[in-house]
């Protein structure tokens, strides 16, 4: 059963997650099914769909029609995903994790302006249209606000931003979950415009420039409420 504090793709996910990286499912193993999961963990199958994938966008496993889903063997960025924990400690440097996060997503968001085809703007603009669907549900908005990065890191074709973009926004979900709640997403829905509209016309600087906007009102927002952050 989920924990009440995340949601149960995010749950469902991170128990996944934690089973290949522990070794409980080693390199060739086949996941369960959907079904199977989705019984074990009482959530949809939409719910388990979701985790695995991202899982399959991080590289921890494939998924082949009619045979299933299986774990892939470690390579370099599971590897580095794995060594970077160790250099920030749980509730340590938030500002240099986010500094971290604007480094990697701006070079990601440059890019991704450069690969896009017609179908990736689609999915983008798809994504940015849902969330300013539910842009007065800010909960919606808090959990799904990221699947606009994971899209670009996507696109970007560097695994490993993708990688650390998930890993560095696991270490910060509650502080940024937190940032929308207390200050709405009226300047993200703005923001996810901007990058989308750099990423459509192609334009890398324009695309770059937006994302690092972005990134560095969320870096505001963490400097105006230090006191919240150290109490929790």
């Amino acid at each position: 059963m989920a924990d009440s504090k995340i949601s149960s793709g995010e749950y469902i996910f991170n128990k996944l997650k934690d089973k290949i990286r522990s070794g409980q499912y080693q390199a060739g193993d086949k996941l369960p099914t959907e079904m199977e999961l989705a019984e074990k963990y009482s959530v949809s199958r939409n719910t388990v769909r979701g985790a695995i994938n991202r899982l399959i966008t991080l590289g921890m496993v494939e998924s082949f029609q009619g045979k299933g889903t299986f774990v892939k063997e470690t390579n370099f960025t599971n590897k580095i995903e794995n060594l970077i924990p160790m250099f920030f400690s749980e509730g340590s440097d938030y500002l240099s994790l986010m500094n971290l996060r604007t480094a990697i997503e701006s070079q990601a968001t440059y890019l991704a302006a450069q690969k896009a085809t017609y179908r990736d703007v689609q999915q983008l603009e798809a994504i940015v249209e849902d969330l300013e669907l539910h842009k007065d549900d800010l909960l919606y908005c808090a959990e799904h606000d990221i699947t606009l990065h994971f899209k670009i890191a996507e696109i970007s074709g560097n695994r490993l931003f993708q990688s650390l973009i998930e890993m560095i926004r696991n270490m910060l979900k509650d502080v940024l979950e937190d940032f929308i709640m207390d200050f709405g997403n009226y300047e993200s829905m703005i923001a996810h415009r901007n990058i989308l509209n750099g990423i459509k016309a192609a334009d890398p600087d324009m695309a770059r420039a937006a994302m690092q906007k972005h990134m560095q009102t969320v870096i505001n927002r963490y400097m105006a409420m230090p006191k919240k952050l150290d109490e929790e």
